[in-house]
């Protein structure tokens, strides 16, 4: 293993709590193939001190940039000088980058990180509607590149009705042609995707009922911490099941050429 000095750059990954991020297992090999020497680094930062914990790191030469999970994606879009267009879309960030005069630019990867590993795995059927369980930061990324990749029909559901509602009419505005339900009928759905937390914890409740989805569904667990319940329980009906280190592993050359400032 390779351990930083002080040439070495870094990558802050904030999240409250931070016990269950695993991103730095992937992201810091890959700097490493990628000839580049970077770390990341996990922070637990409650959210009243994400502004000032951001603002102070990047003052410092060593530091490339931000990743953002859970809660801080919506935060971390209003603390940016400038965003890219998917997180002008979906209002949150889940990438900073410091530009060289210390301005912050931000955008959303969750989305081409999600349909790359959807496309890859072959879950990606634009002629099937997709059924996305969360709208919150992860949520709306994920219905935003569904959208724009040429999906048809989609169902969008949240235990909150305000913020699903919300998200539903911003995609009809862009999208007008794409049929949206915000019902709990999951006979048509092709792909199922859990965009909550649920299933960080073995204690979590289930997303939803498995046995309510087609057989010939496709079940995508964005939790990469661990391999959840929900997951287990779609493989054992038969389904087929992707889970988010895959999204992991497609958000990496896309967040990569970003910090680098390649985007």
């Amino acid at each position: 293993m390779q351990l930083p000095t002080g040439a070495s750059r870094f990558v802050f990954i904030f999240a409250h709590p931070a016990s269950h991020v695993s991103a730095p297992r992937y992201y810091t090999p890959y700097f490493r193939e990628q000839g580049l020497d970077w770390h990341m680094v996990p922070l637990d930062i409650a959210p009243k001190h994400l502004a000032e914990t951001i603002r102070t790191l990047a003052t410092s030469a060593s530091v490339v940039g931000f990743n953002l999970t859970m809660p801080h994606k919506p935060a971390a879009f209003e603390l940016c000088d400038a965003v890219g267009p998917a997180a002008k879309f979906e209002g949150v960030v889940n990438t900073i980058r410091i530009e060289s005069d210390g301005r912050l630019v931000g955008d959303s990867f969750d989305g081409g990180g999600f349909l790359d590993a959807a496309r890859e795995a072959g879950v990606f059927d634009p002629e099937r509607r997709a059924t996305v369980i969360g709208a919150g930061g992860a949520g709306r990324a994920i219905c935003h590149a569904l959208a724009a990749a040429g999906l048809k029909r989609l169902r969008i559901l949240n235990e909150v009705r305000g913020p699903v509602e919300a998200l539903a009419a911003k995609l009809r505005g862009k999208f007008p042609d794409l049929d949206i339900k915000l019902d709990e009928d999951f006979a048509d759905t092709g792909l199922l995707v859990n965009a909550t937390s649920l299933g960080l914890h073995a204690t979590d409740a289930m997303p939803m009922d498995l046995a309510r989805l087609p057989a010939d569904c496709a079940v995508f667990d964005i939790i990469a911490a661990r391999r959840t319940e929900f997951m287990n329980t779609a493989a054992a009906r038969g389904l087929k099941v992707v889970d988010g280190i895959a999204m992991i592993r497609h958000q990496l050359p896309l967040q990569t050429a970003f910090w680098k400032g390649r985007t």
